[in-house]
């Protein structure tokens, strides 16, 4: 599959204009007159798991894994004193009457080169390097609308035990061992700022039970990790829609997808069966990456970074009572200058459960 950057952002585009096809009336009552009694008390626990050999290759963006948890709605934070006037001071998330969600996170990431046989990597391929971080996330969200301010801090290099981890799975699989761990990413303590804004503009079903929705987003990301604006959105299409904001990969401010009112299955009281497929496209202007551009303060091995990069994902999600699952293919442009692949392949899978 050969298929250019121009031709990725055609092909989301395409998909977020297709959700136009399906105007009909609303699935239930206005958003306003939705009982949310049961989705604000809702925390959902979620597991992710990304790896290249859903797409039969062991390159680039080769595994993420993260375990993260959205506690429920906590009204004014749930928080007293110097707790409370911290998190009302954060912009973005203190819409009044909206819900209020704390996320707690960790992750790990793990990047390597096309050829990992030598024992001495290709200078111009992209380094070895891992990235194993905790996030905390503050998320604000309305029927309509979901704002999300998370902070992230880890460490990118040997002590981010990549290494350790990619062998221990190569061990495991019976696969053939990573050779050139030895030159990654130095040491380096990670900081990542994300601002990400969620529309939950279109949501229409067909006899309340086959429905369609648009959800697009727009946000941002500062720190010597990754610097980058981004912009996408989500189609999804199926039975009894969850009534949340999409389908979340492993990415900063990709946060739980929680329940916003009680017509969602994992806490409707009336159905507890969902079923639905999904596109979606990110795109990003690309001002830092660290996995490729290298070291903030010291020499390492780096590559120079595309300024304009893009995934774009299809899958399908399942809900089974409070359980939760969802897979995606995703496909990602070139990522840096010399790489030879116009794209890479990964998948996504996640499990999560409401509480």
């Amino acid at each position: 599959m050969k298929t250019s950057l121009s031709g990725y952002f055609a092909t989301g585009l395409s998909l977020l204009a297709a959700s136009s096809l399906f105007a009909q009336e609303p699935t239930t009552a206005p958003a306003g007159e939705i009982p949310q009694t049961r989705a604000r008390s809702a925390g959902v626990l979620s597991i992710y798991f990304e790896n290249d050999y859903f797409g039969g290759t062991d390159r680039h963006y080769t595994n993420g894994a993260k375990i993260s948890y959205l506690s429920g709605d906590l009204a004014t934070w749930g928080q007293e004193g110097w707790r409370r006037s911290f998190v009302e001071m954060l912009p973005f998330v203190n819409r009044e009457g909206a819900q209020k969600n704390f996320g707690l996170a960790i992750g790990q990431n793990i990047y390597t080169p096309q050829d990992t046989d030598a024992f001495i990597p290709d200078p111009t391929d992209r380094p070895y390097a891992g990235w194993t971080y905790i996030e905390l996330s503050f998320v604000s969200k309305t029927e309509k609308v979901m704002d999300t301010l998370s902070f992230q801090i880890g460490m990118v290099g040997p002590h981010s035990y990549a290494d350790t981890t990619q062998r221990h799975v190569h061990e495991w699989i019976n696969s053939d061992r990573p050779n050139g761990w030895e030159y990654q990413l130095e040491d380096e303590v990670g900081v990542n700022i994300i601002y990400e804004r969620n529309w939950r503009l279109y949501a229409r079903a067909f006899n309340r039970v086959l429905g369609a929705d648009f959800i697009p987003h727009l946000g941002a990301s500062l720190g010597n990790v990754q610097t980058y604006a981004n912009v996408g959105g989500t189609v999804r299409l199926g039975f009894n829609l969850p009534s949340d904001f999409g389908v979340k990969l492993i990415r900063p401010g990709g946060t739980v997808a929680a329940p916003i009112d009680d017509a969602d299955p994992r806490v409707s009281p009336n159905r507890d069966f969902s079923f639905f497929v999904f596109g979606s496209v990110d795109g990003r202007a690309v001002a830092r990456d660290i996995f490729l551009d290298g070291n903030t303060w010291e020499d390492s091995p780096s590559v120079d970074h595309e300024p304009l990069v893009a995934d774009l994902n299809y899958g399908l999600g399942l809900i089974v009572g409070k359980w939760q699952f969802t897979f995606a293919q995703s496909y990602r442009t070139r990522e840096f200058e010399n790489q030879k692949e116009e794209f890479n392949e990964f998948g996504s899978v996640s499990l999560s459960r409401a509480f």
